[in-house]
C-alpha cells in the first residue's frame, strides 16, 4: 500500500512539473524561458520542410482519387485550403532559416498552436464530410492518411506540446466522427483503436517534450557552470595572491606566467629552463626543511595538499604553500604536475598570534587561565615537591574604572603586571585570571614562610601609587594563599581554596594575606550544601513563616506582625535567615523564596490573622521585578485583601542600585494602597533627600541602636533624632530588638509608636500568634520598675511630663 502511494506521488510529482514547464512554455516571458522556448521552436522547424510537403503530397493524392466520388467544388475548395496551409508553414520556415532563433516570445508558440489546429481540423474534416460516402477502397485510403498525418504531425510537433495536442485532439475528434457516421459493422472497434492511439501518442509527445526540456536545462546550467568557472579562473588570475603553476616530466616550468616570475623574484624568460624544486631550494632559508618534504610529496606520485616551505625573499621571510596533481596522458603515464603556489604568511603569523593568546593575556603579557590551569595541574601531578599558589585582587579597581575609564584602568593592569614580574622568580609563573584578578604558582618552595614573605612583598608594591596618563592613582592588593598538596589534590581543589583565602583577606579589610585553613573549608562547603539544599527546599515544604508581633505602646496592642521566613532542614536543622537568604540572593533563589513567603503571608493574613497589617521583607531584586507590582495586585484581588492590610518592608540597599526603577517601583505599590516600611534604619546610606523623595510609611529602628540605648548617649540621641524625623515626615516608628523592659520604658518616654522583639514574643507560626492575640489583655505590660541608671534618667527627665 505504502509503494502505491509512493508511486501515486512520484507519478502526481512528474506530471506537475511537465504542466509547468509547458506553461511557462506557452506564457512566460523571462529571459531564461525565452532561450529555452527558441530551443523547441528551432527543433520542430527543422522538420517543417517534410511535414509541410507531406501535406502537400497527401493533399494532391487525395483531390486525385476523390475527384470523382464527391462533390469537385467542395473537393477543389478543401485541397486549396490545405495547399494554403502548408505554404504558410513552408514560409515561415523559409524566413526563420536564415538565422538562429536564440530567443523567442509566448507568440511564437500561440501562433504554431494556431497553425496546427488548423491543419488538424483540414484533415479532420476530410473525414468527417466524405469518409461515410465513399467506397471501401476510398475509405480505406482516407483512414491511412488520416492515420499517417495523426502520427506523423504529432511526432513533427511533439517538442511543442500545446501544437502537438491540439492537432492530435482535432484530428482524432474527426476520426471518430467519421467513424461513427459509417455503415462499418468494425466503427466502434476502429473509434477504440483510433483512441487508444491517440492517447499512447498524447503521452509520447508529453514524454519527448519533458525530456527535451529536462536536457535544455541540462545544458544550460553545465553553460552557466562553464561561466562562472571562467570567471572565477580570470577573476583568480588578476586578483589572488594564489599563482597558478605547471611543470613537464623533468620538473621544469611549463607555460610559466608574469605572476609567477613575480613571485619567484626570476626572470620570466628563463622559468621554462629551470625547475620548481630548483627554485625553492634557492629561496628557502637555512634550517628549514620544506622543500625536502615536497620532494617526498612529488615522489610519491599522488596530488598533495598545502605542503608549507619557508623562503627568504627581499622583502623578507614568507610562507609558501605548494599544492598540486599529477598530469597523465591517455596511456595513464605521468606527464607532469599542475597546481597552486599560496602565499600563507598572513595566516602563518595570525596562527603563531592565536596560539600565543590561547596561553598568554594580550593586555598584560602575563599567562593567562588555561597556563595557569597547565602549571598547575603539573604541579598537582609532580608529587612530591611542595607548591603554593597566590591568587590576588586588586583593591577598589571597580572605583578606578568608574572614576578615570577604563583606558587608564588598562593601563594600571599593565603596570601591576610589571611590578609582579619584578618580584618573580624565573621558575614562578605569573598570570591574569581576568579583570582585576591575578594569581602566581610557585613550584619548589624551601617552606610556608618562603611564600608568606612573597605575599607580603606583592602587598607592599602594590601599595605604592601608581602614576598612568599623568593620573596618580592608589593601590592596594589583597592575597590569599593555598599550599599544595595540603590544601588541594586537584586544580580546582587549588583555586577554590585560594579564592576563599583571598575572600577571607578582603572581609578582613583588604590591603592583606591570607592562608586557606579548614575552617574557611568546612564554611564553602557548609555554604555549597546550603545552595543545593535551597533549591529543593520549597519543593520539600521545609520553608515555613513565622511571625513577630509589633505592639502600640500607646495602646498596648498588637496591631501587626512582621512574616518572617524560617528553614528547618531534615539533617542541617533550623537554618538561620542570615545564612540562608544572602547565599539565595547570590543564586537568585530569592524571587522564588520571596514570592513564596508574599503568597503565604496573604493567605494567612485573609484567614487566620483577618484583624492585623503583615508586614513582608522584600529583597532589592524582588522589589525591581518588572512583574512585582503586578504580583501584589494579584495576590491581593486572589485573597481578597485590603491593600492597608499589607506593608512591604525594604532595606536601604534598594535605594542605592538603581534609585530611579526604586523610586518608580514605590509609588507603583504606594498607589495600590500597600504601605512601605524602611528596615533596619540608620545603619546603611540614610540620606533626607531619600525619605523625602520616597514614599515610607514607617520608619525601623535598627536594633543596633536599641541594643545600646541604655549604655551610650550617642545611640539614644540617634534614637531620639530618628523619631523627631518621623513626626515631621508623618511617618510611624518601630524599634527593633527589644530585649529589656528598661529598653521599653526609654523608647516610651522619648516617643517611639511601637517595638517589636523578644521581650514581646519571638517569632512563632499564625496559630499561636492568633492564640497570644486571645490572651493578650490577660497578660502583664513589662515593666522596669523604674531601674533605669542614672544618666539615662537624667537624659530622660526633661521629656518626662510636667
Amino acid at each position: 500500500m505504502v509503494s502505491v502511494q509512493r508511486a501515486r506521488r512520484r507519478e502526481s510529482a512528474l506530471f506537475e512539473g511537465w504542466w509547468n514547464e509547458q506553461r511557462r512554455l506557452w506564457s512566460a516571458t523571462d529571459d531564461e524561458t525565452a532561450r529555452t522556448r527558441a530551443r523547441h521552436v528551432e527543433a520542430t522547424l527543422q522538420l517543417a520542410p517534410w511535414t509541410m510537403s507531406g501535406t502537400l503530397l497527401g493533399t494532391l493524392c487525395t483531390v486525385l482519387l476523390l475527384w470523382n466520388a464527391v462533390a469537385p467544388w467542395g473537393l477543389a475548395a478543401w485541397g486549396a485550403t490545405m495547399t494554403a496551409i502548408a505554404l504558410t508553414g513552408l514560409s515561415g520556415w523559409w524566413r526563420s532559416r536564415p538565422r538562429r532563433l536564440s530567443r523567442c516570445g509566448p507568440r511564437v508558440v500561440q501562433r504554431a498552436t494556431a497553425h496546427a489546429a488548423l491543419l488538424a481540423l483540414g484533415w479532420a474534416s476530410l473525414g468527417v464530410f466524405w469518409f461515410a460516402g465513399l467506397g471501401h477502397e476510398l475509405q480505406l485510403w482516407v483512414a491511412v492518411v488520416l492515420t499517417g498525418m495523426m502520427c506523423g504531425g504529432a511526432v513533427a510537433l511533439a517538442l511543442l506540446p500545446s501544437a502537438a495536442l491540439v492537432y492530435l485532439v482535432l484530428i482524432t475528434l474527426g476520426s471518430l466522427i467519421a467513424l461513427g457516421r459509417s455503415d462499418l459493422n468494425l466503427a466502434l472497434a476502429l473509434q477504440f483503436l483510433c483512441l487508444l492511439y491517440a492517447l499512447i501518442l498524447a503521452v509520447a509527445v508529453a514524454s519527448a517534450a519533458h525530456l527535451y526540456s529536462r536536457r535544455l536545462i541540462s545544458e544550460q546550467e553545465a553553460t552557466r557552470q562553464g561561466e562562472v568557472v571562467g570567471l572565477l579562473l580570470r577573476d583568480f588570475e588578476e586578483s589572488s595572491s594564489d599563482v597558478l603553476w605547471e611543470i613537464d616530466r623533468q620538473g621544469r616550468f611549463a607555460h610559466p606566467s608574469k605572476r609567477l616570475a613575480q613571485l619567484l623574484e626570476r626572470p620570466l624568460d628563463k622559468l621554462g629552463q629551470i625547475g620548481l624544486l630548483q627554485v625553492l631550494r634557492s629561496l628557502q632559508q637555512e634550517g628549514s626543511a620544506g622543500v625536502d618534504r615536497l620532494q617526498q610529496a612529488f615522489d610519491r606520485g599522488e596530488a598533495f595538499r598545502d605542503q608549507v616551505v619557508r623562503v627568504q625573499l627581499a622583502q623578507g621571510p614568507r610562507w609558501w604553500s605548494v599544492t598540486a596533481k599529477p598530469l597523465t596522458d591517455e596511456h595513464g603515464h605521468l606527464r607532469g604536475w599542475r597546481g597552486v603556489l599560496a602565499d600563507v604568511t598572513a595566516a602563518r603569523q595570525s596562527h603563531q598570534h592565536l596560539a600565543y593568546l590561547a596561553h598568554f593575556d594580550a593586555l598584560t603579557g602575563l599567562a593567562n587561565r588555561v597556563s595557569l590551569r597547565n602549571r598547575l595541574a603539573q604541579a598537582v601531578e609532580a608529587g612530591g615537591g611542595r607548591s603554593a599558589l597566590l591568587c590576588m585582587d586588586l583593591d577598589n579597581f571597580k572605583t578606578i574604572n568608574d572614576t578615570h575609564g577604563h583606558s587608564l584602568g588598562d593601563a594600571v593592569l599593565q603596570e601591576v603586571a610589571q611590578r609582579l614580574r619584578a618580584h618573580m622568580r624565573k621558575s614562578d609563573l605569573c598570570g591574569r585570571l581576568g579583570g582585576d584578578e591575578f594569581a602566581v604558582v610557585l613550584d619548589d618552595i624551601r617552606s610556608d614562610d618562603e611564600a608568606l614573605a612573597l605575599a607580603h612583598r606583592l602587598v607592599a608594591a602594590m601599595r605604592v601609587p601608581v602614576e598612568v596618563q599623568g593620573v596618580v592613582v592608589a593601590g592596594g592588593v589583597s592575597i590569599g594563599l593555598a599550599f599544595l598538596p595540603d590544601h588541594a589534590q586537584t586544580v580546582d581543589e587549588a583555586l577554590v581554596a585560594a579564592d576563599l583565602a583571598l575572600y577571607a583577606a578582603k572581609a578582613s579589610g583588604r590591603g592583606r594575606v591570607e592562608s586557606f585553613t579548614d575552617e574557611l573549608g568546612a564554611s564553602q562547603r557548609r555554604r555549597i550544601t546550603i545552595e543545593r539544599e535551597l533549591r529543593e527546599a520549597l519543593a520539600r515544604n521545609e520553608l515555613v513563616v513565622h511571625y513577630q508581633p509589633q505592639v502600640d505602646l500607646r495602646t498596648w496592642t498588637i496591631r501587626s506582625a512582621e512574616a518572617l521566613v524560617r528553614w528547618n532542614h531534615p539533617t542541617l536543622g533550623s537554618v538561620s535567615p542570615s545564612e540562608f537568604v544572602p547565599v539565595a540572593e547570590e543564586t537568585g533563589l530569592i524571587h522564588n523564596i520571596g514570592a513564596w513567603v508574599l503568597a503565604k503571608a496573604c493567605s494567612d493574613a485573609r484567614h487566620l490573622l483577618p484583624d492585623l497589617r503583615i508586614a513582608v521583607n522584600a529583597s532589592a531584586a524582588q522589589v525591581q521585578r518588572a512583574g512585582f507590582v503586578n504580583e501584589l495586585r494579584q495576590l491581593l484581588n486572589r485573597y481578597e485583601l485590603k491593600p492597608s492590610q499589607l506593608e512591604v518592608e525594604i532595606t536601604e540597599s534598594l535605594l542605592m542600585e538603581d534609585i530611579a526603577v526604586a523610586l518608580e517601583n514605590l509609588h507603583a505599590i504606594k498607589q495600590l494602597g500597600v504601605r512601605i516600611a524602611l528596615d533596619d534604619f540608620g545603619t546603611g546610606y540614610s540620606s533626607l533627600a531619600y525619605l523625602r523623595r520616597f514614599p515610607f510609611d514607617k520608619l525601623k529602628i535598627d536594633r543596633a541602636f536599641i541594643r545600646e540605648l541604655l549604655s551610650t548617649s550617642d545611640a539614644r540621641a540617634i534614637v531620639r533624632t530618628i523619631l523627631q524625623l518621623a513626626r515631621v515626615l508623618g511617618m510611624d516608628t518601630v524599634a527593633e530588638g527589644v530585649e529589656e523592659p528598661a529598653q521599653l520604658e526609654v523608647l516610651s518616654h522619648v516617643g517611639c509608636a511601637a517595638i517589636q522583639g523578644f521581650l514581646v514574643a519571638r517569632p512563632m507560626p499564625a496559630e499561636q500568634l492568633v492564640d497570644l492575640i486571645a490572651r493578650w489583655d490577660s497578660l502583664p505590660r513589662p515593666s522596669s520598675d523604674g531601674n533605669l541608671p542614672e544618666s539615662v534618667m537624667a537624659e530622660l527627665h526633661p521629656a518626662l511630663p510636667r
